[in-house]
Parts: structure tokens; sequence; C-alpha cells
């Protein structure tokens, strides 16, 4: 049955259908005077005027929205909206919503009881038996707060962080820090009592040699003799326990002639140069990079070619070579700024740095600024002991593997392949006198006869088949067996036999047969031997009906001819011999373009031919 709402809405919807023609003409004229502005617009239920351009489909309510008149409302979402949560928002977790279930409740969770997750999604340990079948252990259900987080609140990295946690780590680093500072405290304090004890101890064996001294003293004033060996003792003793007393003091505040002498080398050559560059000035003279002496030429006068090498002006530089097809002689050799930065010293200055670098990176304090000569040095004891070790480790190898007559260098004749042995060739190439050179063999298996063939297959190619053979027997047909020069003879003479003129063309002349002959000698035979000369058939007498008669069968033929292979007829490529007055048709009828009347010839009949 039908509802209330579609009840009501039938009547409305019949009446909006069946109006008359004057009620569409009158609903037409007043939606275009509303369109143009000449009557007001129309008001929905609030009050509010409907834009008249909107369309129709748009402006009309469905039927089942019951709506009385026209407008909007419609198409308003009138769902209440949700709120959103920001990222400042706290979701709390790990919170129980209640007490515990007592008894198993059905769509729990089968582990655990709990109603707010699934058996799949649970975190509890997977139990022996579950909470479903034992009834026992059900956990509480936990507090899931449905938020709803904006585009920002998604994708909050700091989401849920509580800023105490920060003063957490401060106090944790603080105390860190305290307890590495008493630590260092109680070193330094440690450093300080074996110091002290060092010092102590030192006293002590002074105050026992002083005492020595003074019992030995004794001794020798109630003896009342002097030793001079004594009183050098003494004076040995007394400038030890001053030597001990200096390096005490020393090792505490430091020696001020040290100091001083320290400040001497460091001063040391601060005033070189400042006579060069005049007494008062206390400055040293300054050199600057790319200068020349009026004597020479200036780089943008080598080449006055607009086109040469680019000269920077500011710097005074020119890097390319002026004269890049010139004597290097001329101009005084200048060769460009980037020529002199790798010739010369400046390559074993670009080594010398890369040595720096290297030692540097193996922790040794170099530098080819401040100490040059330290630098060079240590590279040149560096190169010595590479070279020493890579021949130690090569003798070794060596000693131990053998191999040290392939080390040595050949003579410059066998580097260059020129040896004593005489050899002469002649003018076709062969040699007449002397061994001939040996020839490199490759990784394939080469000289192989089999079927007593003294020659390969593809040495002998047989110009009238057209096909490869074995040249000790002139056969054509692989892996045949070896019939030597009886069998070459055999076969030469089978093809001069086939050569010569059969009995349906004897009228081709002997002379035409004449090379046929020289094909027995293994020269390829002439065409006209083989096909025949249209010139040829003009000394034999040709019946006229039979040549009308093939010119009319080659016409056909021609006509005939499928472009296709697979479309040609089954016997179409059948043949019942060639005639005289047949190769006078076809000479006749063929085509030759590179006759400049072709194109004028008129088609031929049959009482023309």
């Amino acid at each position: 049955g039908k509802g209330p709402q579609q009840e009501d809405a039938l009547p409305a919807m019949s009446a909006a259908q069946f109006k008359s023609r004057d009620d569409h003409r009158r609903e037409r004229e007043l939606e275009e005077a509303r369109k143009a502005g000449t009557i007001p617009a129309e008001l929905d239920e609030d009050g509010k005027e409907i834009n008249p351009h909107i369309p129709q489909y748009m402006a009309q309510a469905p039927w089942y929205l019951n709506q009385d008149g026209p407008g909007l409302k419609h198409t308003k979402n009138w769902k209440g909206k949700q709120e959103v949560a920001i990222a400042t928002d706290f979701k709390p977790r790990g919170q129980k919503a209640g007490p515990a279930a007592t008894t198993f409740r059905k769509g729990a969770c089968a582990n655990c009881g709990a109603m707010t997750h699934q058996t799949m999604d649970c975190v509890e340990r997977p139990r022996k038996k579950g909470a479903k079948f034992t009834g026992k252990g059900i956990a509480a259900d936990e507090l899931v707060v449905e938020m709803a987080f904006d585009y920002a609140g998604k994708r909050d990295h700091w989401a849920q962080y509580d800023p105490s946690d920060h003063t957490r780590i401060i106090s944790n680093y603080e105390k860190e820090v305290e307890v590495r500072l008493k630590a260092q405290k109680e070193q330094e304090i440690a450093k300080l009592a074996a110091k002290e004890a060092k010092r102590s101890e030192k006293e002590m064996k002074r105050e026992n040699r002083r005492r020595a001294r003074e019992r030995k003293k004794a001794n020798a004033g109630a003896e009342g003799t002097g030793d001079v060996a004594a009183e050098e003792e003494e004076s040995a003793d007394d400038t030890d326990t001053d030597t001990d007393t200096d390096t005490d003091a020393g090792s505490e505040d430091g020696s001020d002639d040290a100091k001083a002498n320290e400040d001497e080398q460091i001063n040391l050559g601060q005033n070189v140069g400042q006579a060069r560059a005049g007494a008062g000035t206390g400055a040293a003279k300054m050199s600057v990079r790319n200068l020349r002496i009026r004597e020479d030429r200036a780089k943008y006068l080598m080449n006055l070619d607009t086109e040469s090498a680019y000269y920077d002006p500011k710097t005074r530089s020119m890097r390319a070579n002026p004269n890049p097809n010139g004597d290097p002689g001329e101009d005084g050799g200048f060769m460009g700024d980037n020529h002199n930065r790798i010739n010369g010293d400046a390559r074993k200055l670009a080594e010398m740095q890369l040595y720096e670098f290297e030692a540097y990176d193996k922790g040794q304090n170099l530098h080819l600024n401040a100490d040059p000569t330290t630098v060079e040095l240590m590279n040149r004891i560096y190169k010595e002991k590479k070279a020493t070790l890579k021949s130690s480790k090569t003798n070794k190898i060596l000693e131990k593997y053998g191999g040290s007559e392939h080390m040595a260098v050949p003579d410059k004749q066998l580097l260059f392949a020129q040896t004593e042995e005489y050899v002469e060739y002649n003018r076709s190439g062969s040699v007449v006198q002397g061994q001939e050179k040996a020839v490199v063999k490759s990784k394939y298996v080469e000289d192989v006869h089999s079927h007593n063939h003294t020659a390969i297959w593809g040495s002998f190619f047989d110009r009238q088949t057209f096909r490869w053979g074995y040249a000790d027997d002139h056969s054509t047909m692989l892996n045949s067996y070896g019939t030597g020069e009886a069998g070459k003879r055999a076969r030469d003479m089978a093809a001069a036999a086939q050569l010569r003129a059969p009995d349906r063309f004897t009228s081709i002349t002997p002379a035409a047969s004449t090379p046929a002959s020289s094909g027995a000698s293994g020269m390829a035979a002439p065409q006209s031997s083989l096909y025949g000369l249209a010139e040829e058939l003009g000394e034999r007498e040709l019946d006229d009906a039979k040549v009308r008669a093939a010119i009319k069968a080659e016409r056909e033929r021609k006509a005939s001819v499928v472009g296709d292979e697979r479309k040609r007829k089954y016997n179409s490529m059948e043949s019942d011999g060639v005639s005289a007055e047949a190769m006078e048709a076809y000479h006749r009828e063929k085509a030759r373009d590179n006759d400049p009347m072709a194109n004028f010839a008129d088609v031929a009949t049959d009482d023309e031919a």
C-alpha cells in the first residue's frame, strides 16, 4: 500500500501535471518577465527571493518532501554537524569504562571477554581456554572515545604528547651532568693526591741523601783526613739536588728562559722584506700574479683574431692556447695558462698536495704551505718505501711460485716482429723462398677433414649451380665421400656435357658452346650458353603462325600472373619446354625500362605481330 505522504502528494502532483495550454503560456510569460526583471522575483517560504535563473529541476522540490511552495530548502544539508576535535584535544588511553562483567556476553572477545574489541584485536596473552569457554577472568571494557579529528588533527605528530615528560627528561639530564662533574672532580682530587705523594717521596729521598752526606762529613772530620773524591761526590750530590729542584719547579710553572726562547722563535723572520719595502714602512713587498716585464709581449697580442682564445682583462689571464696550430716555439713559447698548470713543477706540487691530504687522513700533521721541505722529504721517503715494498712482494711471489724467466723484457726485435729469417714472396703474394708465416689458430676446431676429404666444406664454390662444396673433388653435397681427382674429373665432364646444346636447342651455334667446355676447368659458363640470346634466333627460320600463337600465349600468361603466391593455380608453374618461337615472343613482349620510346609504344595486336 501507499503511505500517507504519498497519498497526500498524489493530488498535488495531479494538479501540477494537468494544466491547460493557457496556464503553461502564462507560466512561461511570467518566468520570462522575472528573468527580464520587469516584475519582482518569486519568494520562498521564508520570504527570501528566488533567483529566476535557477533551473526548474533544482528549484522544484521532490514530491516526497511535501514542500508547498518553491525554494531551495531541500538542497541544504539539515544533518547535525559532528563536533570536530582539534589537535590539542586529549584522547584518553588505557582507561576502563567500568567494573568487569561477571558472565560472558554474546559478541565479546573470546579471549578476555571485553566487549570493546574483537578476538583478533585482543592485546592480552592468548589463553589456553578463553573466557568464552571458562567464564572466568573476564576483563573490563576499555574506554573508547569517538573523536572526529580534522585534517591537522589526523596528521599531528605531537598529538597526545604530555609536556610534563620533557621536564622529566631535563631532570634526568641534570642528574647525569651532576654525576659526571662529581666523577671529574674525584679524578682531579686523585691526580693531586698522587702528585703530592710523589713530591713527598722526592722530599724524603732528598732528606735521606742530606743526612747521609752529613754523617759522611762527620766521619771524615773525626779522622782528620780530607778526600778530594769525597768532595767531588758531595758537589755532585748538591748538583743532583739542585737539578731535581729545578725540574720540580719547572713542572709546575715552566722555565722563563724556555718561554723567552719560544718567543724568539715565534718572532723569527717577521721583519723579512722590510728593508726592500722601505725603511720605516714595516710591510713586506707583495707579489702580483700574471704580471709581465716590458720586454714581453702582452697575451692579447699573441693572436689578433677575434675567434682566438679568450683574454680576461680583470685577472690578466688567457687560459686557452692563442695559437693552437702554430709552432710552440713562437711567441715566447706561451701556450696558455692551463698549459702551465699541468706542466713543470705544477704537476709535482699537485702530487705533493695529494700526498698531504692522504697523510692527514692517516693521522700525520703535515702542511704544505707551512713546511714544504718536510712534505717533499716525506713524499720522497714514501715513494722509496712503496717501490721497495712492491719489489719485495714481487720477489717473494717469484721465489714461492717461480716464473722469473717470464718477467724479463724481450728484445725489441721480438716486440716489433723483426727476425733474421729471410722470406721471399712473388707478385701474387705466395712464398718463393723461406718459411711461410704461421697462421694463428682460433678457439674453433680447424683443419679437421672427414669422409676421405682433403679440404673442408666451403672451400669450393660452383658458379654454375651457385652451391658450396669441397675443393678436392668439387662435390657440392655435404658429408659426401671424397673421391679425389677422379671425382673432380668426372664431375667436370658431367658439367661440360650438361652445358652442351641438347637436341631441342640445336639452333645454338658451336661458338656458344665453346665457353661451356671451359666450365670443366672451374670457369663459369656464359649466360648465352645457358639461356640463349634473342640475336641468335635470327639465324633460324621462324614460323609466323607459331610466333603469333606464342605472342598470344605470352600475353595471356602475363595477364594471368597473380601477385599473391597463395592464389595462383595448381599447374601455373608447369613448363613443357621452350621453342625458338616462344623465345621470339618473349623478347618481343619483354618490357625494357631503358628504352626512351617505351612509353609511346602502341599496344601491338595479333595482326601486327
